[in-house]
Order: C-alpha cells, then structure tokens, then sequence
C-alpha cells in the first residue's frame, strides 16, 4: 500500500511539472531577433546570435499592445580569448516589434515586480579557461624545448665524437 501511494505523489508532481511547462511557452524567436540586432550596435564585443531568452513573461502594455520581458543570456567574447556571460533583463514589444528602453518598460504594470522578483538572476561571469590554458601554454613549450635541447647542448660526446673519429686525431 505504502509503494502505491509513493508511486501515486510521484506521478501527481511528474505530471504537475510537465503541466506548467507546457502551458508557458512564449514565443520568444521575434524577441532574440531584435535584441540581436540592438545588441549589435551597442556592445563591440557581442558574439553573434548567442542571445538566449528565460524566464518569460508577458505584460499588458498603456494601450493595450503585448509586451514580453525576460533574462537575456548574452555571450561578449574580447580578443577571441576573454569570454563573457552576461545575463540581463530586456522589454519587446510585439505590436510596434522594437525592444523598450528601461524608462519606457517602467510605466508597465507589473514590470517593476518582475524585476524586483528576477534582480538577483542578474550577473556576469567570466570564462577563465582559455586564457589560463594559453597561459600554461607559454610555460609549457619554452620549457619543453629547455628540456630536449639543454642536455644536449653541454655534452660533447653526443657531437664531438664524430668529429674525432673522422679527423682520426691522434692524443
């Protein structure tokens, strides 16, 4: 009896989970085509077509137009080594299909709650891992060279032997 009813809660918030994410979908496509192009001009570093939209939620605009907002996860890379995620929080009207400047997002209602709630998913990290590993590359080859030429370099029986063999130098 007991196994059922465990079996029983656990389909309940299987089906309960999957339910909510079905009926969330927003078509966010338009969205990330525009904040791609916006992003464009104003960040020299952005990489192209790396936006990516979470967490959105749809608003009621003063006249009535749909306005989605969300987290836009963006991806700046710098001297194709310094790779930057940044993750912030863009407006898009799908009426007049622009991106909303903060100001103009404020007069919505709900959009201040909305960001209040998501203010702490705002963050940038940095990917260290390339640059550390060039960075160990430039210890690593110079190195591996001392390594192999080195020894050789003060041994004169590696390259002297020929020459005393061939001049048959009598001591």
């Amino acid at each position: 009896m007991w196994q059922k009813s465990l079996a029983f809660v656990t389909a309940l918030f299987l089906a309960l989970s999957i339910g909510q994410s079905v009926f969330a979908a927003i078509d966010t496509s338009a969205m990330e085509k525009a904040l791609d192009e916006e992003l464009k001009s104003s960040h020299y570093d952005y990489k192209k077509g790396s936006v990516e939209i979470e967490d959105p939620k749809t608003f009621t605009g003063e006249k009535g137009e749909e306005i989605i907002g969300g987290i836009a996860v963006i991806e700046t890379v710098r001297d194709g080594i310094f790779i930057t995620i940044k993750r912030e929080i863009h407006f898009y009207n799908t009426e007049s299909k622009e991106m909303l400047t903060n100001a103009d997002a404020a007069k919505v209602d709900g959009v201040k709650e909305y960001i209040d709630k998501n203010s702490n998913n705002l963050h940038q990290k940095v990917v260290y891992w390339l640059p550390v590993l060039l960075m160990l590359l430039l210890i690593a080859v110079p190195a591996i060279v001392l390594y192999i030429v080195v020894p050789r370099l003060y041994s004169t029986s590696e390259y002297m032997n020929p020459i005393y063999e061939r001049n048959d130098n009598p001591r």
